[in-house]
C-alpha cells in the first residue's frame, strides 16, 4: 500500500469515513471533524518523536548516500544484484529526504504548511519510492533465483543493461500505478485558518479496491515470489553443501606416465579444479594418490551462502517494518470506526517509525553482512579523507612555494657550479 496515506491523520481523528461514505454528510461536516483534534495527545506523542525521527532521518540519509558513493566510484562492484541495490538505496534516500521532514514539520506545527502542490508531490513521491522498494527487492530474489538455481538460462539476459532496463520499467509501472493519490490528495480548510492534507475519494469502493490492489502489489504478492525464490536457493544450496561435503574424501587424482586422471570424481567438482590438482610422481616411477579438496569451490559456495543470507535478511527487514503499516492503513479503509477504537495515536507513531526504520537499516545491513561492502565502504572514507587532506596540504605547499619563488627570484645566482666526487 502506498506509502504515509494517513501520516498525517495519525494524531488526528481520522476523517475517512464521513463525507465519502455517506451522502447527508456535507462538506462543513467534514472540516468540523478534522477540528476535533486530541491536543492532549498530539503533544505527548510530539514530545516522544522528535529525537527518534532525526537519527532515523540522518542514518538514512548518511547510509543510503554512502552506498551509493560507493557503488558509484567501484567499477568492480557494478554487477546486477549491486545495480539493484543501488536503486534500492536511492528509492529509500528519496523516501527519507521527500516523507521525514514533510511527516515531522505538520506534526509539529499541528497544519500543513507547504501549498497544494507540495500535498500532491510529496504524497505521491513517498509512495513511488515504497512501491519502487519493494519491487526493487522482486526482482533480486527472482535475479538470484535464475543466477544460483537455472544459471544456464541466466546467462542471456543476466546482464548489466538488462538490469538497467528493469530498473526503468520498475519506476514507470509504480509511477503509473500511484497516479490516484496524487489526484485525491487535497488541502482542507480547518475552521481555525490551517490547513490539512488530506486523501479524499470521491466514492468509498473506489478507495477500498484501490487499497486491496496495493496490499496484494506491495505485500502479498512480493511475500510469495520472494518467499518462493528463497526457498528454492535455499533448498539447492543445501543440497550443494551436502553432496560437497559427501564428496571429498572420494575426490582422488592419479598421474602416472604424464596423466593424470580423475577417480571417483564427484558431479559437483568442476574440471578446471581437477586440471589444477598437485600430482607428483615419485623418483621410482610409481604413481602416487592425493586427496582432492575443492577449495575453490567451497569458496564460491560460502559466498553464495553470504550474499543470499544478506539478501534474506533484507527482505525480512522489509516486511516486519511495512507490515503492520500495511495492516494498519486496510483495517483505517475497510472499518474506520473499528480502527478509531483500538488504534491509539502512540501505536500510530511507532508503526509509523517502524516503516521510516526501513530506509536507514538496509545500509547497515550491507556492512555488517558482506565484507566486500565493508571494504567499499572503508576506501570511500579513505579517499574523503585523503582529498581534505591533500587540499589542506596542497595550500600549504602553494603557499610556501609562492614564497620561495618569491625569495629565489631576488637571490637567485647567475652561475651554477655542479662538482662531482669520486668515490675512494
Amino acid at each position: 500500500m502506498e506509502f504515509c496515506r494517513h501520516f498525517y491523520n495519525q494524531f488526528n481523528d481520522s476523517l475517512r469515513g464521513f463525507d465519502h461514505r455517506t451522502s447527508n454528510t456535507t462538506w462543513s461536516q467534514y472540516v468540523q471533524m478534522c477540528n476535533s483534534t486530541r491536543r492532549g495527545n498530539i503533544s505527548q506523542v510530539n514530545d516522544f518523536i522528535i529525537l527518534p525521527y532525526l537519527l532515523i532521518f540522518l542514518l538514512s540519509v548518511v547510509g543510503n548516500t554512502l552506498v551509493i558513493l560507493t557503488l558509484v566510484r567501484h567499477k568492480k562492484m557494478r554487477t546486477v544484484t549491486n545495480m539493484f541495490l543501488l536503486n534500492l538505496a536511492i528509492s529509500d534516500l528519496l523516501l527519507a529526504v521527500f516523507c521525514m521532514p514533510f511527516t515531522l514539520i505538520p506534526m509539529m506545527m499541528e497544519r500543513f504548511i507547504f501549498g497544494p502542490v507540495v500535498c500532491k508531490l510529496i504524497r505521491y513521491a513517498q509512495a513511488v519510492s515504497v512501491g519502487v522498494s519493494c519491487a526493487t527487492l522482486v526482482a533480486i530474489s527472482i535475479e538470484r533465483f535464475y543466477a544460483i538455481c537455472q544459471p544456464l538460462k541466466s546467462r542471456r539476459w543476466q546482464t548489466l543493461s538488462h538490469s538497467y532496463k528493469v530498473i526503468l520499467a520498475i519506476w514507470l509501472v509504480f509511477a503509473t500505478l500511484m497516479v490516484p493519490i496524487a489526484v485525491f490528495n487535497k488541502l482542507l480548510e480547518l475552521n481555525n485558518g490551517a490547513y490539512a492534507c488530506r486523501e479524499i475519494w470521491p466514492i468509498h469502493v473506489m478507495e477500498c479496491l484501490y487499497t486491496i490492489l496495493l496490499d496484494i502489489v506491495l505485500l502479498v504478492l512480493p511475500l510469495f515470489l520472494m518467499g518462493y525464490s528463497y526457498g528454492r536457493i535455499s533448498k539447492d544450496l543445501w543440497s550443494e553443501v551436502s553432496l560437497t561435503a559427501g564428496s571429498e574424501p572420494s575426490d582422488v587424482v592419479e598421474k602416472q606416465n604424464g596423466y593424470t586422471s580423475p577417480q571417483n570424481k564427484s558431479p559437483l567438482l568442476p574440471r578446471r579444479q581437477i586440471a589444477r590438482s598437485i600430482s607428483t610422481e615419485s623418483s621410482s616411477g610409481k604413481c602416487q594418490l592425493e586427496v582432492l579438496r575443492p577449495a575453490y569451490y567451497c569458496r564460491v559456495l560460502a559466498n553464495k551462502k553470504r550474499v543470499v543470507k544478506m539478501l534474506c535478511v533484507v527482505v525480512l527487514e522489509y516486511f516486519i517494518c511495512w507490515t503492520p503499516l500495511f495492516v494498519l492503513n486496510s483495517w483505517t479503509v475497510l472499518n474506520y470506526v473499528s480502527a478509531r477504537e483500538n488504534i491509539t495515536p502512540l501505536l500510530k507513531t511507532i508503526i509509523l517509525l517502524l516503516s521510516y526504520l526501513s530506509s536507514c537499516i538496509h545500509p547497515i545491513t550491507y556492512c555488517f553482512m558482506n565484507r566486500r561492502f565493508r571494504q567499499s565502504f572503508a576506501d570511500v572514507f579513505r579517499c574523503c579523507f585523503r582529498k581534505k587532506l591533500s587540499s589542506a596540504f596542497f595550500s600549504v605547499a602553494t603557499g610556501v612555494s609562492d614564497r620561495a619563488d618569491t625569495l629565489n627570484t631576488r637571490q637567485s645566482p647567475r652561475h651554477v657550479k655542479i662538482t662531482w666526487k669520486r668515490k675512494s
